[in-house]
């Protein structure tokens, strides 16, 4: 343990460093340069300004998937440029068979995974943590994304304001992105930002990288992305983004008087110095976020579902605690602030959030204040988190939030974490530790209130390994937290092998993973052992899978795990078996299989996932996912049907429809989200939202609550 706490101490203050004199082992940054012009592109997809002509292209990408650091398969030209508003990538794809270029999806921010495409990163404070992301599609479509904890984390639903185009044509495709200064927080004495680019070629499902060429180094790592210098001069105005909106509702439940009510609201950020925003929300109102997908808990503790609105979600990387997972604990979850625990909308009267950074620091405040609902009064809720970066991967931290969303108590959660990495460990190999303390305080003295824990993980290309321990204690009840399980102990380790081949078989997989739960008296609660002796990847990208499982459960309660049906206390031990394929998505029709068959308690549960995507065009994406649990217990039997179906039409980039209607036999009723997303131009832009809830009436289909919402959003920029 000592050696390896070494290696993390020296690679936190060494691996920043970049010489001749390193060793090998320690490669050189590759670097890139934008060239200043007076005048950016328009951006249409077509590299025929003269900005283009006079960038030189960047150094060729190299091969990393599936054969590591050789040459690509197709050549691709990347220029960039600036003007002292906008940084602009220009790309050519040069492609033999322009033919064969997936591209089927057109529509913003969609799961280009499908289809040919660019992804870009831009580390703005060379931080080697953090990033933004963005990508374009050969089809057109562009999305975003925030990566922070050096990969750790990826929030997508997050939305900045810039724009691209593509076109396909006889060499092969083009993209053209322009990302206004303005959209990115970023440091101006600092003209040299982190950069990385990624090209995948679908049909071949192979990826060629800028920066980072070995085996160990992902394309998300953000510490061992590339430079990209040239950005002097590079503004952001005045720094003030001012969004008025106006939302318009319409909601008729059976048996109530139907009503239409409108309100104003007001969305704002400034930038009160480069690094560091404002942000103010008034009368907030989140109409156009998609509903959650439906899930049926079939376990003991409860579901989580992520955060989707993007007032939370801007910066939201910085407030990210330790390694911890929502498996495990989360010290602050800001879905719990204008949301009741069945999702339902708790209006905001307002909030405000300063985040940003400050030399090594990294900032993030936020207050917002609930209207009441119901019965509940109105609230104030807060959370801070202070990190103070080390060295070029490791950091030290401290995190707090204040106030209960249920107005049950005072509440307040207090905690600090320290996170070491490098990527030098036994010269070129990646090594990350993460230790954390928290407490929460709801006025009373009743002790127990702590969790605390550890983890050691070894992330790397043919083998990663890992170790995590957390006690939480039985007192432990973040309120703007999440918390599955409270007074225990939890042990856990994993280890991956992951082989690459040549030929029709491109990697097998073998993991195991070891899970121990027990209470504070060190009594197994729950236990696991999860083997997958097979897993193979097909050069086609085509997959297949075998995982065995042991499972050990104590009760020392009844658990009712479906109404009428209780599983009684007692010590339970089951085994289960699963057996996965996966279609490529590469293809027009692809999908997924899973059959989960086994004892479960006392008795045995079978368990069966279907999931079907069609894409023939650019303007049709349809998809279709059905679950079956069918549980036979000494106490009862019964079977659970989920089934989730989408429609995405997108007419254009920037007009999309998308309809997903999801049905279960728990609730026994129909909800369908019908959303129509037009962008006049980016970061102006109209939403049109209807909610039918249709319920199962005896023997007939009754639509029980109709709620539509119309929304536009107009972004002042200065």
């Amino acid at each position: 343990m000592s050696a390896l706490l070494a290696g993390l101490a020296i690679g936190a203050v060494g691996a920043g460093t970049h010489t001749q004199d390193l060793p090998s082992a320690v490669p050189l940054r590759s670097q890139a340069s934008v060239l200043r012009v007076e005048r950016g592109p328009r951006i249409d997809g077509r590299l025929d300004e003269d900005c283009w002509r006079q960038a030189p292209p960047i150094g060729p990408l190299r091969q990393m998937i599936p054969r590591v650091d050789a040459d690509p398969s197709e050549d691709t030209e990347v220029r960039l440029v600036h003007d002292g508003r906008a940084l602009y990538f220009g790309i050519r794809c040069h492609d033999r068979e322009p033919g064969k270029i997936v591209a089927t999806l057109r529509q913003r921010d969609a799961d280009l995974d499908p289809d040919d495409r660019i992804e870009i990163v831009l580390d703005t404070f060379r931080d080697r943590r953090n990033a933004y992301f963005f990508q374009i599609g050969a089809a057109g479509s562009i999305g975003d994304a925030l990566i922070s904890k050096n990969g750790g984390g990826f929030k997508k639903a997050w939305d900045g304001i810039f724009d691209g185009a593509a076109r396909i044509d006889e060499l092969g495709w083009t993209a053209e992105i322009e990302i206004p200064f303005a959209t990115v927080a970023f440091d101006p004495s600092q003209p040299v930002w982190g950069f990385n680019l990624n090209r995948c070629i679908k049909r071949r499902e192979e990826f060629a990288r800028f920066a980072a060429h070995t085996r160990d180094s992902s394309f998300f790592r953000i510490s061992q992305a590339g430079d990209l210098a040239g950005l002097d001069g590079a503004e952001q105005g005045l720094g003030i983004d001012v969004v008025p909106f106006f939302v318009l509702r319409a909601d008729d439940q059976r048996g109530e008087d139907a009503s239409l009510t409108g309100q104003p609201g007001l969305d704002a950020t400034w930038r009160l110095t480069p690094s560091l925003q404002a942000a103010v929300t008034v009368n907030t109102d989140f109409a156009e976020v998609e509903v959650d997908d439906r899930q049926v808990n079939l376990t003991r503790f409860p579901l989580f579902f992520p955060e989707k609105r993007d007032f939370f979600l801007q910066d939201a990387g910085i407030f990210d605690f330790a390694d911890l997972e929502p498996n495990v604990l989360l010290p602050f979850f800001s879905r719990r602030i204008g949301l009741d625990g069945a999702g339902n909308e708790i209006p905001i009267l307002a909030g405000a959030k300063l985040t940003g950074r400050a030399g090594d620091w990294n900032l993030g405040f936020l207050d917002v204040e609930t209207d009441s609902s119901g019965a509940l009064d109105g609230q104030n809720l807060g959370a801070a988190r202070v990190v103070y970066n080390v060295g070029e991967q490791s950091a030290v931290g401290v995190v707090g939030t204040l106030g209960d969303p249920t107005g049950a108590a005072d509440a307040a959660t207090y905690g600090a974490d320290l996170n070491l990495g490098t990527s030098s460990f036994l010269g070129n190999k990646n090594l990350q530790s993460s230790a954390w303390i928290l407490r929460t305080d709801d006025g009373t003295e009743a002790g127990e209130d702590l969790a605390y824990g550890a983890s050691l993980r070894y992330p790397n290309d043919l083998l990663s390994l890992g170790a995590t321990f957390a006690e939480v204690q039985s007192e432990f009840d973040p309120a703007l937290g999440f918390v599955p399980r409270s007074g225990i102990r939890r042990w856990s380790a994993s280890a991956e092998l992951e082989p690459r081949h040549e030929g029709a078989i491109r990697r097998t997989q073998y993991q195991l993973d070891v899970l121990a739960v027990t209470d504070l008296d060190d009594r197994l609660e729950s236990g696991s052992v999860e083997l997958q002796p097979l897993g193979v990847l097909f050069d086609s990208n085509d997959g297949l899978y075998l995982e065995l499982e042991g499972h050990r459960e104590r009760l020392d309660e009844p658990f009712e795990i479906r109404d009428g049906v209780v599983i009684a206390p007692g010590e339970y031990d089951f085994g289960r078996a699963r057996l996965e394929a996966t279609f490529s998505n590469a293809r027009q029709l692809s999908g997924s299989a899973t059959l989960e068959t086994g004892t479960f308690y006392d008795g045995r549960r079978d368990d069966l996932v279907l999931s079907t995507s069609w894409r023939p065009s650019a303007l049709v994406n349809a998809s279709l996912v059905y679950q079956r649990a069918d549980v036979d217990l000494e106490a009862g039997d019964f079977v659970v049907h989920v089934a989730r179906a989408r429609l995405d039409l997108a007419f254009d980039q920037r007009v999309l429809w998308s309809n997903l209607a999801q049905v279960d036999n728990d609730s026994d009723s129909l909800g369908i989200n019908s959303r129509l997303r037009w962008i006049l131009s980016p970061g102006r832009e109209f939403y049109l939202v209807v909610n039918p809830l249709i319920e199962r009436q005896g023997d007939s289909l009754v639509a029980t609550e109709t709620a539509a919402a119309f929304k536009v959003a107009w972004t002042l920029r200065f």
